[in-house]
C-alpha cells in the first residue's frame, strides 16, 4: 500500500458564477477623493450609465437563459443605489418602476452577517419593493477601509493624510493630547479577502443544498407520477426518463455590486494567474476596474476524499494552489473544495447603447 495515495476527486454538477460589478461614477470618483468606507452620491455620468445598464438583459438578469439565484449589493449608499436602477427596481431620479403584471413582490432583506464594520445599514436602504428581486443587502461586499486617507486626494500618501487630519484637528480644537486621534478604520487586503471568502463560502453550501434538495425532490414527484412530470427545467434531472437518473449541469448566476478594491482584491486572490498580461492600469498603477464593469468568475466546487495510509491517516495535499483552490473540510473525510476560472474582466460591452458615451473595450478578454 503506498502512504501517498492519491485524493479522489468529483466535481459536483453546478457552478457558482459571480457577476461582480462596480458601482456607478461618485463625485468622489470624479474629484479623485478616497473614499474607502466613506460615501459619495452618484453623479449624473453614474446615473445615466446605471440606466443604460438597465437595458441590459445580461447585466439586469431578465433574459430567458440568464437569470440570477441570488442579487446582493454592498450596504454602502453608492454600491446599493447603483444596484436598484441596474436591476430596474427603481429610476435614475429615485422613482420606484411599476411592477408588470406578471412579477410578484420584492422583499428586500439584510443578511446577518459577522461584518468588519459595526456600523448600522443606513434605514434608507430598506424601502424599495418592487420585481421578483431579492436583493440582498450584505455588508462583506463593501469597500476596503481605507484609513486616514478617506475624504483625501488620491496623490496623498498614509503619512501626509495622518498629517493632514492632525493639523486640521488642532485648527478646530478638536484634538487633545492626552486623547488618541480618531481617523477612519483602516483594512488590510487580508480583511478584506477574509470576508470575501466568507461571502463565497455561504454560496457554495447554498448552492450545493438547494442543488440537492432540488434533486431528491424531482425524483419523488418522478417516482410517485407514472407519467411523469414533464420537462421541468427547474429539475436536476430528466423528469421523463426514470432511466436516465444522471443530475443536469446548473449554473447557479451571481449578482453582487460591490467597489473597485474589493473586486480587485477577489479577482486577484481569486485568478491572478489567469488574468492576461496587457490588462489596463490605473493611475496608481492598479487594474483598471471602470465604473459598472462587470468581472465574470465562475466558482467550480468538488469534492475530494482523503484515502487512508496503513497508519490510519489520510493522504493528500489539500493545500491552495496559486490561489486557484479553497475548501471545505467535514469530519468524514469528504472536502469540498473549489476552483476559479476567470469568465470576464472588465467588460463594459453593456455601455454600448448610449452613442455618447466612449465604449471602447480595454484591453482584456
Amino acid at each position: 500500500e503506498n502512504d501517498q495515495d492519491s485524493p479522489l476527486i468529483q466535481f459536483t454538477p453546478f457552478t457558482i458564477r459571480l457577476h461582480l460589478i462596480r458601482h456607478g461614477e461618485t463625485l468622489a470618483n470624479e474629484r479623485n477623493i478616497v473614499l474607502g468606507q466613506g460615501d459619495s452620491p452618484l453623479t449624473d455620468k453614474g446615473l445615466a450609465l446605471a440606466g443604460t445598464s438597465a437595458k441590459s438583459g445580461y447585466l439586469n438578469g431578465r433574459t430567458s437563459d440568464m437569470r440570477y439565484w441570488r442579487v446582493y449589493t454592498s450596504d454602502l449608499y453608492r454600491a446599493h443605489r447603483t444596484a436598484k436602477i441596474v436591476l430596474g427596481l427603481e429610476d435614475v431620479h429615485g422613482n420606484t418602476k411599476d411592477v408588470d403584471d406578471e412579477e410578484e413582490e420584492v422583499v428586500e432583506s439584510v443578511q446577518q452577517t459577522t461584518s468588519s464594520s459595526d456600523d448600522e445599514v443606513p434605514e434608507d436602504i430598506h424601502n424599495n419593493k418592487n420585481n421578483n428581486i431579492d436583493l440582498i443587502v450584505d455588508p462583506r461586499l463593501r469597500e476596503l477601509a481605507k484609513g486616514p486617507r478617506e475624504g483625501y486626494l488620491k496623490t496623498l500618501s498614509f503619512e501626509e493624510a495622518m498629517s493632514r487630519r492632525l493639523q486640521e484637528a488642532v485648527k478646530d480644537n478638536r484634538y487633545q493630547l492626552e486623547q488618541k486621534l480618531q481617523v477612519p478604520k483602516l483594512e488590510s487586503i487580508s480583511d478584506a479577502w477574509g470576508r470575501a471568502t466568507g461571502w463565497i463560502e455561504s454560496l457554495v453550501m447554498d448552492a450545493a443544498k438547494d442543488y440537492y434538495q432540488s434533486t431528491v425532490s424531482c425524483r419523488k414527484d418522478r417516482d410517485n407520477n407514472n407519467s411523469g412530470n414533464g420537462n421541468d427545467a427547474s429539475c436536476n434531472i430528466d423528469v421523463t426518463d426514470r432511466d436516465d437518473d444522471e443530475p443536469k449541469e446548473k449554473i447557479y448566476n451571481v449578482f453582487a455590486l460591490s467597489h473597485s478594491a474589493l473586486i480587485r482584491t477577489m479577482i486577484h486572490k481569486m485568478v491572478d494567474p489567469q488574468l492576461p498580461k496587457n490588462y489596463a492600469l490605473t493611475n496608481e498603477g492598479s487594474l483598471l476596474l471602470p465604473n459598472l464593469s462587470r468581472t465574470v468568475i465562475d466558482v467550480r466546487p468538488y469534492y475530494s476524499k482523503l484515502k487512508k495510509t496503513k497508519s490510519g491517516r489520510r493522504s493528500g495535499s489539500f493545500e491552495r494552489q496559486n490561489g486557484d483552490d479553497d475548501d471545505e473540510a467535514n469530519d468524514d473525510g469528504n472536502t469540498l473544495r473549489w476552483k476559479y476560472r476567470l469568465v470576464h474582466l472588465a467588460d463594459v460591452s453593456h455601455l454600448s447603447d448610449d452613442p455618447s458615451i466612449n465604449t471602447k473595450r480595454p484591453p482584456y478578454l
